[in-house]
């Protein structure tokens, strides 16, 4: 997120001191318009229209005939307010739905049940970014939440207008279990991203110990702590609808939440899994920046070692006491220089031969 999207973002401090159900978005401002989308349809039909008066919205109550409105955008508090004045949902809940920041979770009331998740995906910068999706369901109706236009839902509205699967045969449970699979089977693509990413920080770290990756783990760190904060409840609330907690869960369809379930356990070992290996690679990354500390320790020490010996040569030749024979030698000079370089040839010699060099 930019620094400009950032200043646009309201945080949660902006409800502080209000009432319980008080409507205030809490995430991104956005200026586009909020539409509304429905599609109605039964085993024998469905009809698709664009919802331009949330007042005159009327669904359909026939056997097996199922109201599916989705809303881009919930930027607009008022447009909230309405939809829940006419499917008479709990305040609690639609202030839920303006809290882009809320944690994933299952609520159920007497008469619809409150679903939330994050729509995770990698952006055209390879930064992972996510938007909240809230679904509300009940008997005949599902109304899905999302923070602006364009999502992962159109093959669902696709096999609904072909009639191709089971959707237009099963209730509104049924479709929200194809919502909620679709935002997890995403998931595996991301999983998927964090694979390949490791394996090429592996490959460099491993080639290149004189890089700099600690930023490059940091990140990754980072996306997965993100990923992990969204995985983990999102396990916990469809836990729940598995469970049939609520009776708008059919029991015929409690089977297809118990597959998302495992899919997410199969999702959180492989998280789990890979935050090990980043462990490790940062483990590889610090050993190396140790090697590279040692060499060159190693290097200033045997500079330092064939110096000991000149160093003290020259202090006793320095100390220019009256009476010290070499003075007088003609050839003094060149004969000291002489033995001072062939001490330091040796001891190069010696460091080679005990591959210390």
């Amino acid at each position: 997120m930019s620094s400009k999207q950032r200043n646009k973002a309201r945080s949660r401090s902006a409800k502080a001191g209000l009432p319980p159900g008080a409507l205030i978005l809490i995430g991104k401002q956005r200026e586009e318009e909020v539409s509304i989308e429905l599609i109605e349809f039964s085993e024998g039909d469905v009809h698709e229209a664009a919802v331009d008066d949330i007042n005159g919205l009327h669904l359909c109550t026939g056997p097996g005939c199922v109201s599916w409105v989705n809303v881009n955008g919930i930027h607009d508090p008022e447009v909230i307010r309405k939809l829940g004045e006419v499917f008479g949902i709990h305040a609690l809940v639609l202030e839920d739905v303006l809290n882009t920041d809320h944690r994933p979770k299952v609520e159920f009331f007497e008469d619809h049940v409150f679903f939330t998740m994050k729509m995770m995906w990698f952006g055209d910068d390879d930064v992972l970014e996510a938007e909240q999706v809230s679904i509300v369901f009940g008997d005949h109706y599902v109304l899905s939440f999302q923070e602006r236009k364009g999502d992962l839902f159109e093959p669902t509205r696709e096999r609904i207008r072909q009639n191709t699967g089971v959707v237009r045969k099963k209730g509104a449970d049924f479709l929200v279990y194809r919502l909620i699979d679709i935002v997890v089977d995403n998931y595996f693509t991301i999983m998927e991203r964090f694979d390949e990413k490791l394996d090429d920080l592996e490959e460099r770290i491993t080639a290149d110990n004189e890089g700099d990756h600690i930023a490059e783990i940091q990140a990754v760190k980072r996306e997965m702590l993100r990923l992990r904060r969204s995985l983990l409840p999102l396990r916990e609330a469809v836990s729940a609808l598995e469970k049939g907690v609520s009776g708008l869960v059919l029991k015929n369809n409690q089977k297809y939440f118990k597959d998302v379930y495992d899919h997410l356990v199969q999702l959180s070992d492989s998280l789990e899994s890979n935050r090990e290996v980043l462990g490790m690679l940062m483990d590889l990354y610090l050993a190396n920046m140790s090697n590279r500390m040692n060499n060159v320790m190693k290097v200033l020490t045997i500079v330092s070692t064939i110096f000991i010996p000149l160093t003290f040569i020259a202090g006793i030749y320095g100390m220019n006491f009256e009476h010290m024979p070499e003075l007088g030698w003609r050839n003094g000079y060149f004969i000291t220089l002489g033995v001072m370089a062939a001490l330091a040839a040796m001891m190069l010699v010696f460091f080679r031969r005990k591959r210390w060099l």
